[in-house]
């Protein structure tokens, strides 16, 4: 779908006012008031997050509840089960708090769901191997907000359960313990967007505090935050960009988590880590696991010291996202086809027996980008339909689902994320009602995708400095994308196809050269060929190849000059 391009513009002198009293230059200014952030102070506090950012854990409901009973489990000798989620965000928050409860004294094991035959969520195949394991208690992370049967049946056993989850609950919770949630209606909890991981560190921040422990190091478990925090796309502002800050800082040691550097190396990232080396090496293989086989062996590769079991399993996940990768892009394919022939409305609602289950999430979210409405794709086994469901920034997803309950077998998630199961019977009078609550919410014009760009830039302007400078706006992610720039009047003086489908051209502006690459761009170049300048929307990096470096355009868009 042909994307709109919005130049963002700003006052000059505004500009100019905030380059020189937050130390910034004109570039980076601008692209902070792009994103809300129009002061000097809050400038300073975003580039660099005081401690300040992060906030009390005791404002959460039921922190002091959760860190006494974990402390009758340690001094007791009681055994604690980890109850986690076959993602990036429940495996990182898994193995963070059994890395916390071992390193405390507490007995500890992990239950991390299989998608297939649990699927989400805390599972009674979970309870039953707590009770299995003389476990008195199950910590929940990344899940448990809409397990009440579950919770149940744990305390039908006489196993407490202390739930931690950043999905958003319902108006009756599950009866446990204690439930750590910043979306509970009566938290205090400054931030509410918190990954689960997030969450998982908040309880053991308490932790620290109530134990005054001086065993326990906050820095040592950042990486496995920044981790989950990154893969779970929550908003990069706030606690969670000095969460995930702080801990690619960590990843970036000289000494880092073997598991970690196992996957690094395993994913080709051969240069420092970034949140871009995150999202698009690491942590597709991290989900590979949970998508097509199991998750558990990712919590192993987090916790193992073993820098030979690291590297085996590392080896695994890289095999399992190539043919994650394969299985993704036959359902794709097969969804588009579906489109065609069924049409789009103002939400997509389509479902297969033939999709594997595991893939379908990261294809509603392709599906978002390319048709930029709201996307629920559903896996078919019997009667039962399991979906996943991804939004736009304008349409609500947890809420849209709340007025569909009554056809729901079982929902859960937040705005922009959810998954769904729904009896076969309702799926036609469920694909009617969310298409009509969709419509309700959005404007037409909601459905134009756009090209954000954050400036307007001459070729002579881009230089290495430039791109130091920009740096100092990682993580990049959710609500802090990577800023994109145009330039026009811009020549194409060679090209040539790599890989399968990517353009590598050299542009020309004013006599001043520049690489690009255009990713799965390739069939571009004919309406290209045809246009003897046309206008380029653009990310600029540093290219490194065999030792040498240059400055290359990453391509987000291409138009003939107006």
């Amino acid at each position: 779908m042909h994307r709109k391009w919005l130049l963002s513009k700003t006052n000059a002198d505004f500009i100019e006012y905030l380059s020189k009293g937050a130390s910034v230059s004109p570039v980076l200014a601008q692209i902070l008031v792009n994103r809300g952030i129009r002061d000097i102070k809050s400038i300073q506090t975003f580039i660099s997050p005081p401690p300040s950012e992060m906030h009390d854990p005791f404002l959460m409901p039921d922190m002091q509840t959760a860190v006494s009973r974990l402390e009758h489990a340690l001094k007791s000798g009681e055994k604690v089960l980890v109850h986690g989620d076959y993602d990036a965000d429940g495996v990182t928050s898994t193995a963070l708090l059994v890395s916390v409860f071992r390193k405390l004294g507490i007995e500890t094991e992990y239950h991390i769901p299989h998608r297939d035959r649990e699927g989400y969520g805390v599972s009674l195949l979970g309870v039953k191997k707590a009770q299995q394991l003389g476990a008195g208690l199950i910590v929940t992370v990344d899940c448990g907000i809409s397990s009440h049967e579950e919770i149940a049946a744990a305390a039908a056993l006489g196993i407490d359960v202390i739930i931690t989850d950043h999905h958003q609950p319902s108006e009756i919770m599950p009866e446990a313990l204690a439930i750590i949630n910043p979306h509970r209606h009566d938290s205090l909890y400054p931030f509410k967007r918190l990954a689960g991981v997030g969450v998982a560190l908040k309880l053991v921040q308490a932790l620290k505090l109530h134990l005054k422990s001086e065993v326990l190091h906050i820095e040592d478990y950042l990486d496995l935050a920044a981790l989950g925090t990154v893969a779970d796309a929550v908003s990069l502002t706030g606690e969670n960009r000095a969460i995930a800050q702080a801990g690619i800082r960590e990843m970036n040691r000289t000494s880092p988590r073997p598991g970690i550097k196992a996957l690094k190396e395993a994913s080709g990232v051969q240069n420092l880590i970034r949140s871009e080396s995150l999202s698009f090496s690491m942590i597709p293989r991290i989900n590979a696991a949970g998508r097509i086989s199991d998750a558990a062996m990712v919590v192993e590769l987090l916790l193992t010291e073993d820098k030979n079991i690291a590297t085996r399993i590392a080896l695994s996940l890289d095999q399992l996202n190539a043919s994650r990768q394969e299985i993704e892009g036959k359902v794709f394919d097969s969804a588009l086809a579906m489109i065609e022939r069924e049409g789009a409305g103002h939400a997509i609602i389509i479902a297969s027996s033939e999709w594997h289950a595991g893939v379908i999430g990261i294809t509603a979210s392709r599906l978002v980008e390319k048709f930029c409405r709201p996307v629920f794709i559903f896996s078919i086994k019997g009667t039962l339909a399991k979906g996943s469901a991804r939004s736009i920034p304008s349409v609500h997803l947890y809420d849209s689902l709340n007025a569909c309950s009554s056809l729901l077998t079982r929902y859960g998630g937040h705005s922009q994320a959810a998954g769904i199961s729904l009896d076969m019977d309702h799926f036609e009078e469920f694909k009617s009602a969310i298409n009509k609550v969709v419509h309700a919410g959005m404007k037409p014009d909601e459905m134009q995708p756009v090209l954000e760009i954050d400036a307007s830039l001459r070729f002579a302007e881009l230089n290495y400095k430039l791109i130091k400078d920009i740096s100092r706006l990682e993580p990049f992610g959710e609500g802090n994308r990577e800023p994109v720039f145009a330039s026009k009047d811009v020549e194409m003086t060679a090209w040539k196809i790599v890989g399968s489908k990517h353009l590598k051209m050299d542009l020309m502006q004013k006599n001043v050269r520049m690489d690009s690459i255009g990713f799965s761009m390739g069939d571009k170049i004919e309406t290209l060929e045809t246009s003897s300048r046309f206008d380029i929307a653009y990310v600029p990096g540093i290219n490194e190849w065999r030792g040498m470096k240059n400055i290359q355009l990453t391509m987000k868009g291409i138009r003939p000059g107006v």
